[in-house]
């Protein structure tokens, strides 16, 4: 099992819509490496899930109820993954807690945030998680 960082701009789709709708496509990902990323989650995959601005903080956690697949677009075929929610965390953690922490130095997307789907450690992943409770 890999552990992922999504992001998501809660603008255009709020991490609480998913807990309302229970699963949905993960798509609207743009770029080399994030697409990439995404064609590497499996089924049963833990996520991260954070919210771009104005919130700028891990928001929830999810999961991959798909391996990664191909989606025909108009642009040609893209690849995207399904996606079902855990639980929302109880405290969010800011961009800023991330940065802050020596335990997350090392994680992709405090280095690179412009990439939207990020490989996590288990260890970054847990002391997130410990971050939020």
């Amino acid at each position: 099992m890999a552990h992922w960082f999504f992001v998501s701009d809660p603008e255009d789709y709020h991490l609480d819509k998913l807990f309302d709708e229970k699963r949905t496509v993960w798509d609207g990902v743009h770029g080399a490496v994030a697409l990439k990323n995404l064609s590497k989650v499996k089924k049963g995959d833990r996520i991260l899930g954070y919210h771009s601005a104005p919130l700028k903080a891990v928001y929830a956690e999810l999961k991959a109820v798909s391996d990664g697949y191909q989606k025909d677009t108009k642009e040609g075929p893209v690849w995207v993954a399904d996606v079902a929610p855990v639980r929302r965390l109880k405290t969010p953690v800011p961009l800023t807690g991330l940065k802050a922490n020596p335990k997350l130095a090392n994680m992709t997307f405090v280095k690179i945030q412009r990439v939207s789907v990020s490989p996590l450690s288990e260890a970054e992943f847990e002391e997130v998680l410990r971050m939020a409770s």
